[in-house]
Protein backbone atom coordinates (compact mmCIF):
# COMPACT_ATOMS: atom_id res chain seq x y z
CA UNK A 1 0.00 0.00 0.00
CA UNK A 2 3.11 2.08 0.66
CA UNK A 3 4.55 1.60 -2.76
CA UNK A 4 1.74 1.87 -4.30
CA UNK A 5 1.28 5.79 -2.97
CA UNK A 6 4.47 6.66 -3.38
CA UNK A 7 4.04 5.72 -6.90
CA UNK A 8 0.75 7.79 -7.72
CA UNK A 9 2.27 10.92 -5.51
CA UNK A 10 5.30 10.59 -8.55
CA UNK A 11 3.03 9.79 -11.34
CA UNK A 12 0.65 12.74 -10.40
CA UNK A 13 3.98 14.85 -10.11
CA UNK A 14 5.20 13.60 -13.35
CA UNK A 15 2.23 13.99 -15.54
CA UNK A 16 1.48 17.59 -14.12
CA UNK A 17 4.72 18.21 -15.37
CA UNK A 18 4.58 16.86 -18.93
CA UNK A 19 1.48 18.65 -19.93
CA UNK A 20 1.47 19.10 -23.98
CA UNK A 21 2.39 22.13 -25.63
CA UNK A 22 -0.66 23.48 -26.83
CA UNK A 23 -1.45 25.29 -30.18
CA UNK A 24 0.55 27.68 -32.54
CA UNK A 25 -2.15 30.59 -33.54
CA UNK A 26 -0.75 33.26 -35.44
CA UNK A 27 2.05 34.11 -37.60
CA UNK A 28 3.29 37.30 -38.47
CA UNK A 29 6.20 38.54 -40.72
CA UNK A 30 6.46 42.42 -40.16
CA UNK A 31 9.20 44.37 -41.67
CA UNK A 32 10.83 48.29 -40.35
CA UNK A 33 9.03 49.69 -43.69
CA UNK A 34 5.75 48.39 -42.85
CA UNK A 35 5.41 45.59 -44.92
CA UNK A 36 3.46 42.58 -43.27
CA UNK A 37 1.91 39.26 -43.88
CA UNK A 38 0.23 37.44 -41.41
CA UNK A 39 -1.75 34.52 -40.81
CA UNK A 40 -5.19 36.88 -40.19
CA UNK A 41 -7.08 36.21 -42.89
CA UNK A 42 -7.79 39.47 -45.46
CA UNK A 43 -5.49 41.64 -43.00
CA UNK A 44 -2.42 42.77 -44.90
CA UNK A 45 -0.94 39.66 -47.19
CA UNK A 46 -0.99 35.92 -46.11
CA UNK A 47 2.14 33.95 -45.01
CA UNK A 48 1.19 30.68 -46.05
CA UNK A 49 2.44 27.59 -44.07
CA UNK A 50 3.38 23.98 -44.55
CA UNK A 51 4.14 21.47 -42.48
CA UNK A 52 5.40 18.85 -43.70
CA UNK A 53 6.58 20.44 -46.64
CA UNK A 54 4.12 19.90 -49.07
CA UNK A 55 0.86 20.14 -46.77
CA UNK A 56 -0.17 23.19 -46.85
CA UNK A 57 -1.89 24.85 -43.51
CA UNK A 58 -4.26 27.98 -44.70
CA UNK A 59 -4.52 27.47 -48.41
CA UNK A 60 -7.29 30.34 -48.50
CA UNK A 61 -5.43 32.35 -45.61
CA UNK A 62 -7.85 30.98 -43.20
CA UNK A 63 -5.43 29.96 -40.42
CA UNK A 64 -7.10 27.86 -37.93
CA UNK A 65 -3.94 27.10 -35.82
CA UNK A 66 -1.35 24.23 -35.75
CA UNK A 67 -0.44 21.39 -33.37
CA UNK A 68 2.79 21.60 -31.59
CA UNK A 69 4.76 18.94 -30.85
CA UNK A 70 7.20 18.54 -27.56
CA UNK A 71 11.07 19.31 -29.05
CA UNK A 72 11.69 20.81 -32.23
CA UNK A 73 9.23 22.33 -34.74
CA UNK A 74 9.71 23.39 -38.30
CA UNK A 75 7.50 24.89 -40.67
CA UNK A 76 7.94 26.46 -44.34
CA UNK A 77 6.56 29.98 -44.90
CA UNK A 78 5.47 31.56 -48.56
CA UNK A 79 3.98 35.13 -48.87
CA UNK A 80 3.23 37.40 -52.22
CA UNK A 81 6.03 39.43 -53.39
CA UNK A 82 6.13 43.42 -52.01
CA UNK A 83 6.69 45.76 -53.36
CA UNK A 84 4.83 45.11 -56.33
CA UNK A 85 7.47 44.93 -59.98
CA UNK A 86 10.45 44.69 -57.49
CA UNK A 87 12.62 41.34 -57.23
CA UNK A 88 14.39 42.37 -54.29
CA UNK A 89 13.40 42.32 -50.84
CA UNK A 90 11.45 45.28 -49.20
CA UNK A 91 13.38 45.54 -46.22
CA UNK A 92 16.82 44.97 -45.18
CA UNK A 93 15.34 42.86 -41.82
CA UNK A 94 12.27 41.48 -41.08
CA UNK A 95 11.01 40.07 -37.51
CA UNK A 96 8.57 36.67 -37.36
CA UNK A 97 6.16 37.30 -34.68
CA UNK A 98 4.54 33.45 -32.91
CA UNK A 99 1.36 33.63 -30.43
CA UNK A 100 0.21 29.98 -28.45
CA UNK A 101 -3.04 29.38 -27.49
CA UNK A 102 -1.76 29.57 -23.97
CA UNK A 103 -0.69 33.21 -24.47
CA UNK A 104 3.07 32.80 -24.86
CA UNK A 105 4.33 35.13 -27.46
CA UNK A 106 8.24 34.64 -29.07
CA UNK A 107 10.20 36.62 -31.62
CA UNK A 108 12.95 36.80 -33.76
CA UNK A 109 15.19 38.47 -36.69
CA UNK A 110 16.33 37.75 -39.72
CA UNK A 111 18.66 40.43 -41.09
CA UNK A 112 21.28 40.25 -44.12
CA UNK A 113 20.52 37.25 -45.04
CA UNK A 114 21.05 35.60 -41.51
CA UNK A 115 19.06 34.51 -38.03
CA UNK A 116 19.92 36.62 -35.30
CA UNK A 117 18.88 35.25 -32.68
CA UNK A 118 15.21 34.62 -31.09
CA UNK A 119 13.21 34.77 -27.82
CA UNK A 120 11.97 32.77 -25.50
CA UNK A 121 9.16 32.46 -23.12
CA UNK A 122 7.17 30.14 -20.66
CA UNK A 123 3.86 29.76 -19.99
CA UNK A 124 2.43 27.28 -17.23
CA UNK A 125 5.70 24.03 -17.32
CA UNK A 126 6.07 24.99 -21.48
CA UNK A 127 9.41 27.18 -22.71
CA UNK A 128 8.83 27.75 -26.19
CA UNK A 129 12.20 29.38 -27.62
CA UNK A 130 12.27 30.43 -31.64
CA UNK A 131 15.64 28.64 -32.71
CA UNK A 132 15.59 29.41 -36.70
CA UNK A 133 13.82 31.92 -39.14
CA UNK A 134 14.52 33.26 -42.80
CA UNK A 135 12.88 35.22 -45.56
CA UNK A 136 13.57 35.90 -49.16
CA UNK A 137 12.36 36.80 -52.49
CA UNK A 138 13.19 34.99 -55.51
CA UNK A 139 11.89 34.94 -59.39
CA UNK A 140 9.32 32.56 -58.56
CA UNK A 141 5.26 32.82 -58.69
CA UNK A 142 4.05 30.41 -56.04
CA UNK A 143 1.54 32.48 -54.20
CA UNK A 144 -0.67 34.79 -54.42
CA UNK A 145 -2.00 37.83 -52.10
CA UNK A 146 -4.49 35.80 -50.10
CA UNK A 147 -4.50 32.45 -51.55
CA UNK A 148 -1.53 29.71 -52.02
CA UNK A 149 -2.08 29.40 -55.85
CA UNK A 150 -0.02 30.87 -58.04
CA UNK A 151 -0.91 34.84 -59.05
CA UNK A 152 -0.97 38.62 -58.23
CA UNK A 153 3.36 39.66 -58.06
CA UNK A 154 5.67 36.99 -60.20
CA UNK A 155 8.29 37.31 -57.22
CA UNK A 156 7.48 35.85 -54.05
CA UNK A 157 8.96 35.28 -50.92
CA UNK A 158 10.22 31.80 -49.43
CA UNK A 159 11.52 30.81 -45.81
CA UNK A 160 11.12 29.03 -42.97
CA UNK A 161 10.93 29.12 -39.07
CA UNK A 162 11.54 26.67 -36.32
CA UNK A 163 11.02 26.50 -32.45
CA UNK A 164 10.95 24.16 -29.79
CA UNK A 165 8.66 23.50 -26.97
CA UNK A 166 9.77 21.60 -24.09
CA UNK A 167 7.76 21.20 -21.21
CA UNK A 168 8.66 19.43 -17.83
CA UNK A 169 11.23 19.61 -15.11
CA UNK A 170 13.38 22.00 -17.03
CA UNK A 171 10.34 24.66 -16.04
CA UNK A 172 9.35 26.11 -12.90
CA UNK A 173 6.29 23.75 -11.62
CA UNK A 174 2.86 25.02 -10.56
CA UNK A 175 1.76 25.67 -6.92
CA UNK A 176 -0.37 22.68 -7.19
CA UNK A 177 2.37 20.67 -8.82
CA UNK A 178 4.87 21.87 -5.90
CA UNK A 179 2.41 20.18 -3.26
CA UNK A 180 2.11 16.60 -5.21
CA UNK A 181 5.74 17.08 -5.10
CA UNK A 182 6.24 17.65 -1.67
CA UNK A 183 3.79 15.12 -0.80
CA UNK A 184 5.47 12.91 -3.13
CA UNK A 185 8.94 12.82 -1.57
CA UNK A 186 7.78 13.28 1.98
CA UNK A 187 6.04 9.92 1.47
CA UNK A 188 9.39 8.69 -0.31
CA UNK A 189 11.07 9.97 2.72
CA UNK A 190 9.22 8.33 5.30
CA UNK A 191 9.19 4.98 3.63
CA UNK A 192 13.14 5.40 3.63
CA UNK A 193 13.09 5.51 7.14
CA UNK A 194 10.78 3.15 8.40
CA UNK A 195 12.94 0.55 6.02
CA UNK A 196 15.82 1.78 8.10
CA UNK A 197 14.31 1.27 11.57
CA UNK A 198 13.09 -2.01 10.54
CA UNK A 199 16.63 -2.98 8.93
CA UNK A 200 18.55 -1.51 12.55
CA UNK A 201 15.92 -3.99 14.83
CA UNK A 202 16.31 -6.60 12.73
CA UNK A 203 20.41 -6.52 12.77
CA UNK A 204 20.15 -6.22 16.54
CA UNK A 205 18.30 -9.32 16.85
CA UNK A 206 20.31 -10.82 14.45
CA UNK A 207 23.65 -9.94 16.95
CA UNK A 208 21.13 -11.10 20.37
CA UNK A 209 20.74 -14.65 18.44
CA UNK A 210 24.19 -15.18 17.73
Amino acid sequence: MKNFFIAFALSATIGSAANAATDLTSVMVTGPSGTVWNTAQDSFYAVFLQRPIGTLLNPDDDFAGAATTEGGNNFTIAGDGFRPGETGNSDPSYTLTLMFADGATISGQYAGSTFTGGTSAMVGNTTYTLTGFGWDRSNADNVSRYQAVSGDDPADYTGQFSFTAMTGMGAVPEPAVWAIMVLGFGAIGGGLRRRARKFVTSKAQFICAT
